[in-house]
């Protein structure tokens, strides 16, 4: 065990209402460290939702991509960009671009999709030297407690919508967010990952996804809250430039979210909804090289409003490779008792043939 282990609740624990476990890594050989502690850092990350890592030094977009490498993960794809970010190579991106003086919303990554990614990683690589910055981490295991009633009902039941149209001459273009080049190459995409759409008359596409609002995690089976709804909302956005964007779209604004009947959100249960990530935040101040590992489907990602921004990186990832997993059983790094059944029978059968999920 590490000798950051005290930072960690004893396994079989779920504290959902401290602060987030912190960890640090050693002086030498941290990378090394981290591969030997990758399934006691993700059984943490899984229940604790996130964990913070200090001292891994990371500077770049290699290091993010040795971190999430060194750990086992795979890198996940993503099928459609729902806000402008920059490649950095090898599966790391920048955060989604966002006014430096404007508050993020807390979002989870891929909510709208199909296959959202398992693990957000994020490492700040640069902080300003004047300001101390914020992360936010919203854990969306206890947001139910806080939401009226009525409102998680419908969620639960109905689920939710996302509405995008794409406007030729304005944001992201159709093919810039489904990575195709052609309508036959669209219609494709959008029948694989069950997507509505309509052409309108003035050449814009319409499309609408539906998607639960809640989803059983893959391993410990717990319900969670997944969805966008307040972040992609009207509501959400600053009043000038929603009006500017009604009066030249009308009722096809870029996004709009609703329940998954169609009922609209009301003003008051998304000031609900902003108030309760509120109040099931957990904040990071970040220092340089740190390292944040949070659990997507139970925490949900924003900021405060920033005066000098942080740089940051993601790794957005999936499950751990089986190769890494048979290979750390063989060289007795993790024990049996940490590799996902299916995988544990494929090695101890000698195929390793298998994949294995973090999830």
């Amino acid at each position: 065990m590490s000798r950051s282990a005290h930072a960690l609740p004893a396994a079989g624990t779920s504290r959902t209402d401290v602060a987030l476990p912190t960890l640090e890594a050693p002086a030498e050989h941290p990378l090394r460290w981290l591969e030997d502690e990758a399934p006691v850092v993700l059984d943490h990350v899984r229940r604790r939702g996130a964990v913070v890592v200090h001292g891994l030094r990371l500077s770049c977009p290699e290091d993010l991509a040795a971190v999430r490498d060194t750990m086992g993960l795979l890198p996940h794809r993503t099928s459609e960009q729902l806000a402008t970010r920059e490649e950095r190579g090898n599966g790391v991106v920048t955060p989604i671009r966002w006014p430096e003086d404007r508050e993020l919303c807390p979002f989870q990554e891929g909510s709208a999709s199909l296959a959202a990614p398992s693990l957000v990683l994020t490492a700040c690589v640069r902080v300003p030297p004047t300001t101390a910055c914020q992360h936010h981490l919203s854990d969306v295991r206890r947001l139910p407690e806080v939401l009226p009633e009525a409102l998680v009902g419908r969620v639960r039941t109905h689920g939710w919508a996302l509405t995008r149209t794409f406007h030729e001459g304005f944001g992201m273009s159709w093919q810039e967010a489904f990575s195709v080049s052609s309508r036959e190459q669209l219609q494709a995409v959008l029948l694989r990952d069950e997507i509505e759409a309509a052409w309108l008359p003035d050449g814009a596409l319409r499309t609408t996804r539906r998607r639960p609002g809640f989803v059983d995690h893959p391993e410990t089976g717990e319900a969670c809250w997944s969805n966008d709804l307040a972040f992609f909302h009207t509501g959400s956005l600053d009043p000038t430039e929603r009006e500017i964007m009604t009066r030249a779209f009308g009722e096809d604004l870029p996004m709009q979210t609703t329940i998954g009947d169609g009922s609209p959100l009301s003003d008051g249960e998304l000031a609900a909804l902003q108030a309760g990530y509120t109040a099931v935040r957990r904040e990071v101040t970040w220092q340089q090289g740190d390292l944040v590992i949070a659990d997507n489907r139970l925490t949900a990602q924003g900021r405060p409003a920033l005066r000098g921004s942080p740089q940051l990186l993601l790794a957005l990832a999936d499950g751990r490779r089986a190769a890494w997993a048979a290979h750390h059983l063989v060289n007795g790094r993790a024990g049996l008792a940490s590799v996902p059944d299916e995988l544990r029978a494929a090695v101890v059968e000698g195929t390793g043939s298998h994949s294995a999920s973090s999830r």
